[in-house]
């Protein structure tokens, strides 16, 4: 044996040890041993207090239910020196204090049947405990009966001092060394910035949802947010979001059943980098809820650019007992027991108040006074078995009469056809020919200042061939051509797939397309949508499929860029996703390849009819993917711009 080597037993009696001790362990561990107090009210905590704004939103919401007109909160640092609540709410009475330190003592409930009827903002019972546990919490309060208030000292979750004290009628609550018991906690905070954002949106969401009350935050002594009572949401809104995005805002107020939804979106064509201006309220609980989310979200399409939000403060009623609000501890989960009918019933709400509010022409925001005229409510049809009660209106009246006569309008409006415009029998003819006075006096659009706009419009020319350039009304109004005329034919073509008459045409030479095994299945799956949408599309081998009638509509479109697309379409839309839903993806598609390329010259008198057949449908603010269709400036901008 080489020197300086060991034996190799010691090392197999050191292995068999380790093994030995091990085994001891897990022994030990496998023993079941009820936990600690401590532990559990540090597992508790750890559950509420996820860090410092946790402990504001708690604290808040428990002035709020106590019936406070005015909450101020302070903090420094990030929230973890000092967080100080302070309200004129109820306060606590002096023999209840300590009982309100205890965890699963609450006010707000008392049998299990009073979840399905929750009214407050809490009622579990954990938020005074929790913190208490994580920190340590000074506390004044007094009632409006009391002779003296009562302050109370808590450390590690035990009151340490009681005493009576000078207060007025309400709470304060001083929150310090915030996880100064588990310190590895305050490792995973993050930066004082992002800390900082979290306590301000936290307060914004109260300050949204309670517009009666006035809400103070001061970082550092520095003043955040001070934004006293207000008669309604909509100053609210001004008092938070700012008065430029507020201007965007359109209201909405749908019921359907025992649901309600009302707030404020921002109307179609304003649209932002990230979703932070979305806010989703339960009743006046702020939730982060995934479903309602994605419901505003669809409600958008066809009216937003993709990876682009709107600004949304929505605000969903409904039964106690159709919705489960204790699926989360700190209650920003909740859990619906019909979600199709909820993201159909929010969805559509959206969508309904978008096609309403809008008028044609870049006018994206509402002015005060016609946001008081404007309510969008859910029509009738919503919920019924079709699922397709939000197709385009058709014209109505006279303007439907001349619609079927613009073929004898004469020699101007024949020359002035749209390119790629090519209406079927079952599509609304475009108004070509048709005098300005006589589409003021006879169309029926829904909206007043749509037919002043589109009336007053004089077209100057076109610039990069492919934008218009209008002057009316004291505005320069610059016009996208392709899509003004992608939302005319999308428009048209989901009018007449609601009637189930899309003219289609059968090719001459069936057109082989590769889409690949995906493109295959999609195609596969959807082919009864794709045929009420026009297309006879059949499979041919694994990775390809064949091509046998189209739209009519989408003639002049490069077909094998246009299938191409469609399949694309298919392919990312999954399963799950609803007929009618299908229906505006795919048809978009066809209308942006249908329409009128950017680089295509148009003279005067095709602007014009462009602009006329705008005025037809019931929605022309943006393009089926949500790009403008026009974009103003006023006279006054321009004489800014130059320095007059």
């Amino acid at each position: 044996m080489p020197s300086g080597c060991a034996p190799c037993w010691p090392a197999s009696a050191t292995i068999s040890c380790w093994a030995e001790s091990i085994l001891t362990e897990a022994a030990h561990l496998a023993r079941i041993a009820l936990l600690d107090e401590s532990v559990i009210a540090g597992i508790a905590a750890g559950e509420v207090v996820e860090r410092p704004a946790s402990v504001v939103k708690e604290l808040v919401e428990n002035s709020l239910d106590a019936g406070a007109g005015h909450v101020r909160v302070e903090y420094e640092d990030r929230g973890v020196t000092r967080i100080l609540v302070t309200d004129d709410g109820a306060g606590i009475a002096a023999d209840q204090i300590e009982l309100a330190l205890t965890r699963h003592a609450t006010s707000k409930i008392r049998r299990l049947d009073d979840l399905e009827r929750v009214g407050t903002f809490g009622f579990r019972g954990e938020a005074l405990s929790s913190i208490a546990a994580a920190s340590e919490i000074e506390m004044l309060t007094a009632t409006e009966a009391a002779q003296a208030g009562s302050r109370v000292l808590v450390r590690a979750g035990r009151v340490a001092e009681r005493s009576a004290a000078a207060a007025r009628r309400g709470t304060t609550v001083d929150v310090r060394d915030l996880f100064g018991a588990v310190p590895a906690r305050r490792k995973f905070l993050k930066t004082a910035a992002t800390e900082a954002g979290f306590v301000t949106e936290a307060v914004r969401h109260f300050a949204l949802a309670r517009p009666d009350v006035h809400f103070t935050l001061l970082q550092n002594g520095r003043s955040v947010i001070d934004v006293a009572p207000v008669a309604g949401a909509a100053a609210r809104m001004r008092q938070i979001l700012g008065r430029e995005v507020a201007a965007t805002l359109v209201e909405v107020d749908a019921r359907f059943g025992n649901l309600h939804l009302g707030g404020f979106v921002s109307s179609a064509g304003t649209a932002y980098g990230s979703a932070r201006r979305m806010a989703m309220f339960l009743g006046r609980r702020w939730v982060k809820d995934r479903l309602l989310f994605r419901s505003v979200l669809e409600g958008y399409e066809t009216y937003l650019l993709k990876g682009r939000f709107p600004a949304a403060v929505l605000f969903l009623e409904c039964d106690g007992g159709s919705v489960d609000v204790n699926v989360h501890p700190a209650k920003l989960e909740v859990r619906f027991a019909e979600p199709d009918n909820v993201r159909r019933f929010v969805a559509e709400a959206v969508r309904d108040c978008l096609r309403r509010s809008a008028s044609p022409l870049g006018r994206w925001g509402l002015d005060a006074d016609e946001a008081s005229r404007r309510r969008a409510v859910v029509p009738p049809a919503f919920g019924s078995a079709s699922g397709q009660h939000f197709a385009a209106t058709p014209l109505s009246g006279q303007a439907a009469g001349r619609a079927a006569q613009v073929t004898a309008a004469g020699d101007e409006a024949r020359d002035s056809v749209i390119p790629g415009y090519l209406p079927s029998t079952s599509v609304q003819q475009p108004l070509l020919g048709v005098s300005d006075a006589a589409l003021q006096s006879d169309l029926d659009l829904g909206d007043g200042c749509a037919r002043g706009v589109l009336g007053s419009l004089d077209v100057i020319g076109q610039v990069f061939d492919g934008y218009l350039i209008c002057e009316g009304d004291g505005e320069l109004v610059l016009v996208d051509q392709h899509a003004a005329h992608e939302r005319i034919l999308f428009e048209r073509l989901m009018a007449a797939w609601a009637e189930r008459s899309i003219a289609s045409q059968s090719l001459l030479l069936p057109l082989p397309v590769r889409v690949g095994a995906a493109g295959v299945e999609a195609c596969e799956r959807a082919r009864e949508e794709l045929v009420s949408l026009g297309w006879e599309i059949d499979t041919f081998g694994e990775e390809e499929i064949v091509v046998r009638a189209m739209p009519t509509m989408a003639a002049a479109a490069s077909l094998s860029t246009l299938v191409e697309a469609l399949v694309a379409d298919l392919v990312s839309s999954g399963r799950a996703l609803a007929a009618h839903r299908l229906a505006e993806k795919v048809l978009a598609t066809v209308a942006c390849h249908s329409a009128l390329r950017v680089g295509k010259p148009l003279d005067n008198a095709a602007a014009r009819a462009l602009l006329l057949e705008t005025a037809t449908v019931p929605f022309a603010a943006t393009c089926p993917h949500g790009r403008p269709v026009a974009r103003t400036l006023t006279r006054s901008q321009l004489e800014r711009m130059f320095g007059r």
